[in-house]
């Protein structure tokens, strides 16, 4: 039930986001070649029509994307506790609530005190799982004594709650100093590598015999790295005849810039092809040729 009920968080929170993709200005785009405008195809000589050109895509070289861990609030009906790509001063730093605190004279204490940390920014992001996940989790307060501290990663892809890794990291609090950071490591799923993400959700859990209190520290303080591309690496091209809509589109072969296609020759008479290109989440612009089948 608690994969459920997180997938279906994750949906809720990236709804929005996903819907409003913009195709960026260096995305993709296409050009066809083949036929050329007004060309003549004859259906006596040519049974299948050879459909071809050229496309473009955003780069898509490896990077990291830095997620910092955000609360707007404590204790009220909108703490929003959450993933930003940007940092700031949180209002919910420091929060004492029991789900965000380590309290207890010895022994495991653990209240399934955990925090879901989704991404409120930051997505689509497209996920380089054959590098770790890094990150830190900065314990601030009086406690003092071992803890425990399990994260765990999940992402929204194709609509559905996938795991994309967890670790634990056992430390030592010391509290003389005001922040005790710990860092922590995720090994990916390997088999989702260039897996385009519709978003992202950082659970926190701390236990362990901890003496007094601890909370998370945010501001900046808690912090997760994300491997990612800069542009998905999933491309495709589209080819559609006589149908702007694509609604029986046959994907083209890409090879580099180029793409092909062979279809049917279609009977005599002016028609329209169509070609679209894609990249990820984001669809490019129509382009259209005409052209003439004659006996």
């Amino acid at each position: 039930m608690r994969k459920a009920f997180r997938a279906a968080g994750l949906l809720a929170v990236t709804g929005a986001l996903v819907s409003g993709i913009a195709i960026a200005a260096n995305g993709p785009a296409t050009t066809i070649t083949s036929p050329t405008a007004g060309q003549k195809v004859s259906a006596r000589h040519s049974s299948y029509l050879a459909i071809a050109g050229t496309a473009s895509f955003a780069p898509s070289a490896a990077g990291t994307t830095r997620f910092y861990l955000r609360r707007d609030g404590c204790g009220t009906s909108s703490d929003n506790p959450h993933l930003s790509v940007t940092s700031g001063t949180d209002g919910g730093d420091g929060c004492g609530l029991v789900l965000n605190s380590v309290v207890g004279l010895g022994g495991d204490v653990d209240q399934g005190a955990f925090v879901d940390f989704p991404a409120s920014d930051g997505m689509p992001l497209s996920l380089d799982s054959s590098r770790t996940v890094n990150g830190t989790i900065d314990v601030t307060g009086t406690a003092v004594g071992a803890v425990e501290v399990d994260v765990s990663l999940e992402a929204l892809a194709g609509g559905r709650g996938v795991p994309v890794g967890s670790t634990t990291t056992t430390t030592m609090l010391d509290p003389t100093v005001s922040d005790n950071p710990v860092a922590f490591t995720i090994p990916s799923d390997a088999s989702l590598v260039g897996t385009d993400l519709q978003g992202l959700d950082l659970r926190v859990h701390i236990h362990g015999p901890a003496l007094d209190a601890g909370f998370v520290g945010l501001s900046g303080k808690s912090w997760v790295d994300v491997p990612s591309f800069a542009a998905s690496v999933n491309t495709s091209v589209d080819v559609s005849l006589d149908d702007p809509t694509f609604a029986n589109a046959v994907p083209a072969r890409l090879s580099g810039a180029a793409w092909s296609v062979a279809v049917p020759t279609p009977a005599v008479g002016t028609h329209t092809v169509y070609a679209r290109a894609a990249q990820g989440f984001d669809t490019g612009s129509t382009t259209s040729r005409s052209f003439t089948v004659t006996k």
